[in-house]
């Protein structure tokens, strides 16, 4: 009995329909900002334990396992951001099935270490990028990376790119149906994989054309730039691939930062401007204030001597992006904790808006907690303490069971902790030396005091809500009339005593001008008049009076 054929057309037919319901079952299959975020941590840590098996973590400095697991992480979570608009323009018909797809795709990053070890067995090899100069690297993207393929792109990442960009070619060709455009979108995806892979050679192509010329800069001069070790702010970086990764951890976390704010701008723009409406701008610029006064004291008190190198500099901005981070986390925790509160005196925040749900809320606050941990371990492990302890005061502050913010004195006095570490994180980042004792207890003190003092002026606002809460500010206890004598006396005595605390006559004069305007914008009546004197903006007058009193100080000091 003969078997009956199956038409060649009707294979392809069943294949194609096979094809297209599990590409529809990867892209349609729901996900959460909480699911790709563990699902994107486990694809990497497989891919880190596959390229270095046991080496990373019994081998290895804590440093060491910091910057290989940063470097890797923001490396391929750039490389996630830079291909999801590819995706899109292959023929992803939105951003939720691109990521889906893309995320199922990026189990590729398993195979390069496996082939690079099938083919070199026991013999050296180094997968990292290519180093060349700009006329090396133009015959390199026609030559398929070209060079060895034994250091740099190696024969297992050469097979990946050549997959995936190929794989991404069909894709679109599969949801689309134009071959022309088929091809772009390979040719595209080649492309990013090419910039990706020589990323290095363009930052130190930028950093040393300014004396070597754009075309005069060889791959030994990149090499030597993004490999050399080098002591950023004190600390020792002196093994060649911790070089490489602290210095591209840097550029990929701010490159990541920014291109995740680009998504989800394009991707949602509510949610988008809802957060950004929501970041309480006076606390931004205070939190940054006091990163940069701890790293001031660190080279008035420390002996500290940056040169304020191109990587310092990006360690400096990575520093405060978590430090902001750190605060964004307490801020959506405060306003998980405050829905009541919010509802009677902030009805324009995410969640009594509902703008943004509950549990995407919680989210994205983890989100925030978890980029604080990581940038600021890649700029200081000692720093990611002070942002763990602010961390934590915060939570202690704001969120049940104990919710400290409910208990007068003790509320602000966790509050100026988490401040104080804030400072004391931008110490540790610049000082040479691994103690606080250098700053002078009396004024570390006397800007803890200071700072629980000026902590009550955002309670104002709120007395309604805290009343109804339950939270015992000094409005609430005292009265509006009489908090805002107090707290208009407490300021006005921490602006005079500064002269004492500092130790400069100087200082008498423009301490009673800068006292006298905090007295006076507490005093003002902020149920009337315009926004500009309302209670909402007492913390931001108070913050540029701080402001510019500390520049003023500065200029006496360092006359």
């Amino acid at each position: 009995m003969k078997k009956k054929r199956i038409p060649l057309r009707s294979a392809f037919r069943k294949a194609k329909k096979i094809l297209f319901e599990a590409v529809e079952a990867i892209e349609t299959t729901p996900l959460t900002l909480g699911g790709f975020a563990i699902a994107f941590f486990a694809i990497i840590v497989v891919r880190l334990l596959i390229e270095n098996g046991t080496v990373l973590f019994l081998s290895g400095s804590l440093s060491y396992v910091v910057y290989e697991f940063s470097h890797t992480f923001l490396f391929f979570l750039l490389s996630f951001l830079f291909f999801l608009p590819v995706i899109r323009l292959a023929g992803a018909t939105s951003w939720q099935r691109a990521t889906n797809l893309l995320l199922v795709g990026f189990l590729i990053i398993w195979t390069p270490p496996v082939i690079d070890k099938v083919i070199f067995g026991d013999q050296a090899f180094w997968s990292f990028y290519q180093f060349d100069g700009l006329r090396e690297l133009l015959s390199d993207f026609f030559h398929f990376f070209g060079g060895s393929p034994s250091m740099g792109i190696t024969y297992g990442v050469r097979i990946e790119v050549a997959i995936a960009s190929v794989g991404l070619g069909f894709y679109s060709f599969f949801r689309l149906r134009k071959p022309l455009r088929a091809v772009g979108i390979a040719f595209l995806s080649y492309i990013v994989f090419f910039v990706l892979g020589t990323f290095p050679s363009y930052i130190a192509i930028a950093a040393l054309s300014s004396h070597k010329g754009l075309f005069g800069v060889t791959a030994a001069d990149i090499a030597g730039f993004m490999l050399s070790p080098k002591k950023f702010f004190g600390a020792d970086i002196g093994d060649l691939r911790m070089s490489l990764g602290y210095r591209m951890s840097l550029v990929y976390a701010l490159l990541s930062v920014f291109s995740v704010g680009i998504f989800l701008y394009r991707s949602s723009r509510k949610i988008f401007f809802a957060l950004l409406r929501n970041v309480r701008w006076p606390q931004i610029f205070w939190h940054g204030g006091l990163l940069f006064l701890g790293g001031g004291f660190a080279i008035m008190y420390a002996g500290a001597d940056p040169d304020f190198s191109l990587f310092e500099v990006l360690s400096v901005i990575v520093m405060i992006t978590a430090v902001e981070s750190a605060w964004l986390a307490s801020v959506i925790g405060n306003d998980l904790a405050d829905r009541r509160i919010d509802a009677l005196t902030n009805p324009a925040r995410p969640l009594p808006k509902q703008t943004v749900s509950e549990s995407l809320y919680r989210q994205i606050g983890l989100l925030f907690f978890t980029t604080s941990i990581l940038l600021s371990a890649i700029v200081n492990t000692k720093a990611t303490l002070f942002l763990l302890a602010y961390q934590a005061l915060a939570w202690i502050y704001s969120m049940p069971p104990l919710r400290l913010k409910r208990i007068p004195i003790i509320a602000t006095l966790l509050s100026a902790g988490a401040g104080i570490s804030v400072l004391l994180a931008g110490y540790t980042v610049l000082s040479p030396v691994s103690t606080i004792t250098p700053i002078p207890f009396p004024l570390l003190a006397f800007l803890f005091v200071c700072y629980a003092i000026t902590l009550p002026l955002k309670d104002f606002k709120d007395i309604e809500g805290d009343r109804k809460d339950g939270v015992l500010t000094i409005p609430v206890i005292f009265g509006e009339e009489v908090a805002r004598t107090m707290i208009g006396i407490a300021l006005f005595s921490c602006y005079i005593a500064s002269p004492v605390i500092l130790h400069e006559v100087g200082l008498i004069v423009p301490s009673l001008l800068f006292g006298s305007l905090a007295f006076l914008s507490v005093r003002r009546d902020g149920r009337t008049g315009s926004r500009w004197g309302s209670f909402r903006m007492l913390p931001t007058w108070n913050m540029f009076f701080a402001f510019l009193y500390g520049i003023l100080i500065a200029i006496i000091l360092l006359k």
